[in-house]
């Protein structure tokens, strides 16, 4: 009877078994089917895969004035990258890297007897293929959702690439903080170096980073960023991948960053510096390159624009920009007036383009760009449109308008020096800028007549419905009053 009875429990025991084996298999089969149809066709995803490529932006003769970008991204081959990076890479996030399928179950268990132990979540358990899944794909939400895509990209990738191939996207994927994303662009951030000029000590730091990229930045964390960099040294050296020759030499390695060099500091083949982050290039026309960057962001798709490597082809003279700082930066009164602020803008007539432009004293990208931002009354500026609406209607340059004073109720407008010329013809009263005459020359063409102009021009200017518009009480930027000018 007992033989009977253990026999029965035996069998009902692996029926339940194998019941919730299927039941399990069942339902991980519909949760990854659920969840690849939320995604684009995988194989398609994964084999189309490129890295996002800045925006290039060239002067009329082709050279590169600018680049727009989110990120910095510069790519690299894995032949470029020395070994003992790729290794610091490998020994601090993914050691197992060449011996699992993407997944990791022995450090999946590991970080989970951790988190029991601690009460907590401290250790994570990606390897290097699913952090290229999750960074190259998807977003950074904490959900089982993203967790569940993650792995099916996650084996997707790993079906279609060799190792190498997927750690030669990774290190060109990864993010180190301060917008640089890949290896290559991080070496050039941080140390302004090639990646084959990068010591062991320097691929340790580097390596240290993408954990909490803002926790080891080592231009606002040095400390910290060091302390990791020396437990990934501590990682290569218990895995084989330097000896303790290599790890003694590195493990005390100096960093400083640039913002504490003195005259006083002494460098030696010890110490390397942690360099400032290098602004935008622009060194040709910043305020340029801004208005071209805002006219890019309303006609085309903000993702195509800074992750579609677009050729932009401009307008700007660079000789003539050079020449207009200089005549700018030169200008007495600009010169001799630190508070006396400026613009200066030069379009080239019969095509409208602009060919050089000046938005102020010292102007950086992302300043107020007075030459298409400021708005100013136009004043005695704005004279030729009246004249010229004049012209259109009939009047010739020889009529005679007589200079005389007038009162509107109690608007009694002046002439400069209060002094009236009596009858002056239409080129005289432009040529001496009289205010009588452009008051009454828009009283005879009207108001609507001036605008009719100034809407043909394409300035935007939106004069009063009054005579005060003849004396420029509207106002404008001086790229709108040079555009008004050309035609």
């Amino acid at each position: 009877m007992p033989n009977k009875f253990f026999g029965f429990f035996l069998k009902f025991f692996i029926g339940v078994i194998i019941i919730g084996a299927l039941g399990a298999a069942i339902t991980v089969a519909t949760i990854v089917n659920k969840y690849s149809k939320e995604l684009p066709d995988v194989n398609k995803l994964v084999e189309n895969y490129t890295p996002a490529l800045p925006t290039i932006i060239y002067d009329s003769d082709n050279n590169q004035i600018d680049t727009l970008y989110r990120e910095e991204r510069a790519m690299s081959s894995l032949d470029e990258i020395p070994v003992y990076v790729r290794s610091a890479f490998i020994s601090i996030e993914d050691k197992r890297f060449y011996d699992h399928y993407g997944i990791d179950p022995v450090r999946v268990m590991g970080a989970l007897l951790v988190n029991v132990n601690e009460g907590r979540s401290a250790q994570g358990a990606s390897t290097l293929t699913q952090q290229l899944a999750r960074n190259a794909f998807l977003t950074f939400e904490k959900s089982m959702a993203r967790k569940i895509k993650e792995a099916i990209i996650t084996l997707e990738i790993e079906r279609k690439y060799t190792k190498d191939e997927i750690l030669e996207k990774y290190l060109n994927e990864i993010y180190f903080g301060g917008g640089a994303y890949g290896i290559k662009s991080a070496a050039k951030l941080f140390f302004r170096k090639d990646l084959s000029q990068l010591n062991v000590a320097e691929g340790a730091l580097l390596a240290g980073i993408p954990n909490r990229p803002g926790l080891y930045d080592p231009r606002r964390n040095l400390t910290r960023s060091i302390q990791r960099g020396k437990l990934v040294l501590s990682q290569m050296y218990k895995d084989g991948v330097i000896n303790k020759e290599i790890y003694d030499k590195y493990v005390d390695y100096k960093f400083i960053n640039e913002k504490n060099l003195t005259a006083e500091t002494k460098l030696d083949g010890n110490t390397s510096i942690i360099y400032d982050r290098q602004p935008r290039m622009s060194s040709e026309s910043p305020e340029f390159t801004d208005m071209v960057e805002d006219f890019l962001m309303k006609n085309f798709d903000e993702n195509l624009l800074y992750t579609g490597g677009l050729k932009v082809y401009t307008t700007l003279n660079s000789k003539m920009q050079k020449i207009a700082e200089e005549t700018f930066k030169n200008y007495p009164l600009i010169k001799n007036d630190k508070k006396l602020e400026g613009a200066m803008v030069t379009i080239e007539s019969l095509t409208g383009n602009v060919v050089s432009i000046v938005g102020g004293k010292d102007f950086k990208t992302g300043n107020f760009n007075r030459a298409s931002m400021a708005r100013r009354q136009l004043g005695s500026s704005s004279k030729p449109l009246i004249y010229f609406s004049a012209l259109d209607m009939g009047l010739e340059p020889n009529t005679v308008v007589e200079d005389s004073r007038i009162v509107f109720g109690n608007w009694a407008p002046q002439n400069y020096g209060g002094r009236f010329s009596g009858n002056v013809t239409l080129v005289d009263a432009l040529d001496r800028s009289i205010n009588m005459v452009s008051i009454k020359l828009l009283q005879r063409i009207g108001n609507q007549k001036l605008n009719e102009i100034i809407k043909a021009t394409g300035a935007d200017f939106k004069p009063p419905n009054n005579l005060t518009a003849a004396l420029g009480s509207y106002e404008g930027t001086p790229l709108d009053l040079a555009r008004s000018y050309a035609p």
